[in-house]
């Protein structure tokens, strides 16, 4: 884990599938509404959209592997208790709901997507910001529906559930899932 992306050369004869960043064609700004992706196998499309502008970065981690969402976690809540103010009782439940639905959308980036996965930490004052980004601009994340518990899949239904508000966007350099917690709230 580290704050740097890694660098290497491209093998020429390797045939690996996912060429580096700088070789994949640019994907459109944005994927399709969700009625025009329609009706998933298992579920729905998740809606597109933007958070608000006004957070500042606050930590970035890069993970190239699922070994690293421990080391993620632990550091993701030492980096809350040092950075954003507790309530007055010090129990919002806010940096458990946080860790959590970070470690199930980096889970997701590194599972569906295409690694690394980054983790950016955000903050306005109010609220915090988690944005997890790979490089798979290709397919939207969707909301798993009618599956059975234990056949997993509900990441951004416990993001839903957990976070004030969850979207996601495309760019040139993948794909962005965020989720938005009001730190203050219980305050």
């Amino acid at each position: 884990m580290t704050d740097e992306p890694q660098l290497t050369a491209r093998d020429p004869t390797s045939t690996d599938a996912h060429p580096p960043a700088g070789d994949l064609p640019v994907p459109p700004p944005a994927l399709p509404p969700d009625d025009a992706v329609g009706p998933l196998a298992h579920g729905r499309a998740l809606p597109a959209s933007h958070p608000a502008e006004a957070y500042v970065p606050l930590r970035r981690w890069v993970l190239d592997s699922a070994a690293q969402l421990r080391a993620m976690r632990a550091d993701l809540r030492q980096q809350l208790a040092a950075s954003v103010p507790s309530p007055g009782n010090g129990d919002s439940g806010v940096p458990d709901n946080v860790v959590l639905v970070t470690s199930e959308l980096a889970t997701n980036a590194l599972a569906h997507g295409r690694p690394p996965a980054e983790v950016h930490l955000m903050f306005d004052g109010h609220a915090v910001l988690i944005v997890v980004s790979d490089r798979d601009a290709t397919h939207a994340p969707f909301l798993a529906e009618d599956r059975a518990p234990g056949e997993g899949g509900f990441g951004l239904q416990i993001a839903r559930r957990l976070s004030d508000a969850v979207g996601w966007w495309t760019d040139t350099s993948g794909k962005h899932v965020w989720a938005a917690f009001e730190a203050d709230a219980a305050a």
